[in-house]
């Protein structure tokens, strides 16, 4: 009877990591489609998906008790990202940065603020390498694999815009937005357990 009962508790906590992913996914896309097509906007797109990415992950992380939720939302965002950039650049950044953090989150501590924080900011650095290691340092691949599309022209005008400085200062500023979606998802999460709700996210 116990290990149905941690088997159907897994399979809801993996249920959850998959909803979760999807809204992640969602909010991504709607934001990639809305205000992604700016050039200016495009070299901000890390910072701004920084946010609620890191804000979806930190819920997830309060509801589920089983390990590799971020390793796994990071995979599915980062698929859906494989034909952004060349060779599948943006999927490997992201799922790496993912792996990264699912091993730093139990590290360093999965029940401390510290742990979360680290946990969550390093799939959102990771995309934001993802975007700008093709688009400042191989542009000519770039170019190329944006030939045939009608986003050629933006992606185009972006790399006008993009140096090393610049891609400096928005990787930090993608960290203190994935910080900044951290302490929005921790106050969302602490409103949910204020109104009675368990605490799944302590993992044993």
């Amino acid at each position: 009877m116990s290990s149905k009962t941690k088997g159907s508790k897994k399979l809801r906590d993996l249920i959850r990591v998959g909803v979760f992913s999807a809204l992640w996914i969602a909010a991504g896309w709607i934001i990639g489609c809305t205000v992604g097509f700016f050039p200016p906007i495009m070299l901000a797109l890390p910072c701004i998906l920084a946010i609620f990415g890191a804000l979806i992950l930190v819920v997830m992380l309060s509801k589920i008790t089983i390990r590799g939720g971020i390793l796994i939302s990071s995979f599915l965002f980062g698929i859906c990202l494989f034909s952004m950039a060349p060779y599948g650049l943006m999927f490997i950044c992201t799922f790496v940065g993912g792996i990264i953090g699912e091993i730093l989150y139990d590290t360093v501590g999965k029940n401390n603020h510290a742990g979360k924080i680290i946990g969550v900011v390093c799939p959102m650095l990771g995309l934001a390498l993802g975007e700008y290691i093709p688009l400042c340092y191989m542009q000519d691949a770039f170019k190329a694999f944006y030939a045939e599309r009608i986003t050629g022209n933006m992606a185009n005008a972006s790399m006008e815009l993009i140096n090393t400085p610049i891609v400096v200062v928005l990787t930090i500023v993608t960290i203190l937005c994935a910080i900044l979606g951290y302490l929005w998802g921790e106050k969302i999460a602490a409103k949910r357990l204020a109104k009675g709700g368990s605490d799944n996210g302590k993992r044993k």
